[in-house]
């Protein structure tokens, strides 16, 4: 599967600037401590012009680090000029970075980082670990409700109230988060928001007219209500795509928006039973999500066991809860019905 990649037309001095490093090289690997070297950066995926620096990361030993981190560098770290070019180079202590977790941006450059030195292979088996495991389309649920909560709920507020721009600016929280989310979609790593919608071109599944798409959900038009309206409607078919398209590729036949699919199966599980062991619940969620609708509405915790009642959950009124929490509650009391 070919991976987003840039496709800026502007001269790309990449070949110069790799000629540059190429010759520098070996002033990097003399140095005390340094057991790893990658290219990342824009470097690492293409190209480079005027504007750009030379990323570099140097994994360094435990100590090396400690000294190279409290003020004794042999070189200028971040950025700096070095010959024609400026460089921007980090340090990082690779047995440290193989215990954290990293964030998808982190994974994202590392993703196409190019190894430079590695001696002892030790920085390809590092690599090889953390990216052993893509993004799930599943993590999506979390960013596509934050998307829904941004263009839907403070959508609406701001609407109500009047503010147009504060409304534009929820739409734009909303709108990167929906390109995050087609990445997810497409089981890629999210970029740094300077390459988000750029690369977003050129992954293999995208919503139906895409550029167009992208216009139209990054425009603020003239500032006007109606500008608000349209771009709301833009944000909510592009969501709606997306939404459709997970369950599609990850639960077809799953009755409702992916963003309710936690609740729904947790909601799920207990119906199916008349009670339920601790022990099963955690270790699918914490107790604290029995206080939360509609949980707290039908379940009662004893020491041991969680009690449903299934009379209880069925006598909860939809137009009594939180529009959220009503759409999987009428689904579910659909479905018992259905099932008697």
């Amino acid at each position: 599967m070919s991976r987003p990649h840039v496709t800026v037309t502007s001269p790309n001095l990449l070949d110069s600037m790799q000629k540059e490093l190429h010759n520098r090289l070996q002033d990097f690997t003399a140095l005390d401590g340094v057991c790893g070297i990658t290219l990342n950066g824009g470097c690492s995926r293409g190209y480079a012009d005027e504007l750009s620096e030379i990323d570099l990361v140097l994994y360094l030993e435990d100590g090396q680090h400690g000294q190279w981190s409290n003020g004794r560098s042999p070189l200028p770290l971040g950025i700096t000029k070095l010959g024609e070019y400026l460089y921007d180079i980090k340090i990082s202590n690779l047995n440290e970075e193989q215990k954290k977790p990293w964030d998808s941006v982190a994974l994202w450059d590392l993703s196409y980082a190019r190894i430079l030195y590695d001696p002892s292979g030790q920085i390809a088996r590092f690599m090889s670990e953390k990216l052993a495991q893509r993004p799930e389309r599943m993590q999506v649920e979390g960013l596509m409700f934050n998307c829904w909560w941004h263009f839907r709920l403070a959508g609406d507020i701001w609407l109500h109230r009047g503010d147009i721009l504060q409304g534009h600016a929820m739409m734009n929280t909303a709108a990167t988060q929906l390109i995050e989310a087609v990445f997810i979609a497409n089981r890629e790593y999210v970029p740094h928001a300077k390459w988000l919608i750029h690369l977003s071109r050129t992954l293999p599944w995208t919503p139906a007219g895409w550029e167009a798409g992208l216009m139209q959900i990054m425009s603020t038009g003239d500032c006007s209500r109606e500008s608000l309206i349209t771009r709301q409607a833009a944000i909510q078919r592009i969501w709606s795509e997306v939404d459709a398209y997970i369950i599609s590729q990850e639960c077809p036949g799953y009755p409702l928006n992916i963003m309710h699919k936690t609740f729904y199966d947790l909601l799920e599980l207990l119906l199916a039973h008349d009670n339920l062991t601790l022990e099963t619940w955690t270790g699918r969620m914490t107790l604290s999500m029995l206080s939360a609708e509609p949980f707290i509405r039908f379940t009662t915790v004893t020491e041991d066991l969680i009690i449903v009642d299934k009379h209880k959950f069925m006598s909860i009124r939809p137009a009594d809860l939180y529009a959220w929490h009503s759409a999987i509650v009428e689904q579910l009391h659909a479905e018992l019905h259905q099932q008697h």
